[in-house]
């Protein structure tokens, strides 16, 4: 009987230690991994960067939709909370930031067909106790740590399209408050 249960209190500890690891760590550390990827490979915190078109050639992710212009925007909050501002688009599109341990914390929507969708989705990511006074009339996004990534996609199946949605970038920001 006390081998079963020292197996048994071995085999619930191994599990709450991979529970910890899968659910906690790993994601952390998938983030970190990507955010040191992209900053290698100039991608400055702070600044909109669109991705090259989707093509056989240019697939850097596992099955990223072809259909799609992708632009990022790497977040650093150690300095304060950080505004992203960006154009709406005439099909579909959507803002979503991540946390540092991969969570989706915000989405919305950037489609200027669907019903209250602004002109330019103004948003305010900061980190808990941050001073967010400067963010009037905005959406406001809390993580819990520094480092954050924002996604926009936009539907753009076509060279002109992905051209029409690379030429909002400059409309776009993504800068400290």
């Amino acid at each position: 009987m006390k081998a079963f249960l020292t197996g048994l209190a071995a085999f619930v500890a191994t599990f709450l230690i991979a529970h910890f690891v899968v659910l906690n760590a790993l994601p952390g550390k998938i983030m970190s991994t990507v955010r040191g990827k992209m900053m290698d490979t100039g991608i400055a915190p702070h600044s909109w960067t669109m991705s090259a078109r989707i093509t056989p050639e240019t697939q850097s992710v596992v099955r990223p939709s072809p259909d799609l212009a992708y632009a990022i925007c790497l977040i650093d909050l150690s300095d304060g909370p950080v505004e992203i501002t960006v154009p709406s688009w005439p099909e579909y599109g959507s803002l979503s930031i991540f946390e540092a341990d991969t969570n989706n914390v915000y989405a919305g929507s950037l489609d200027a067909r669907a019903e209250g969708t602004p002109g330019t989705r103004r948003v305010v990511v900061a980190m808990k106790g941050q001073d967010i006074s400067g963010a009037a009339g905005a959406e406001t996004v809390t993580v819990k740590k520094p480092e954050a990534l924002a996604l926009v996609r936009r539907l753009a199946p076509t060279q002109a399209s992905y051209e029409a949605a690379a030429a909002l970038i400059p409309a776009s920001s993504c800068a400290p408050l």
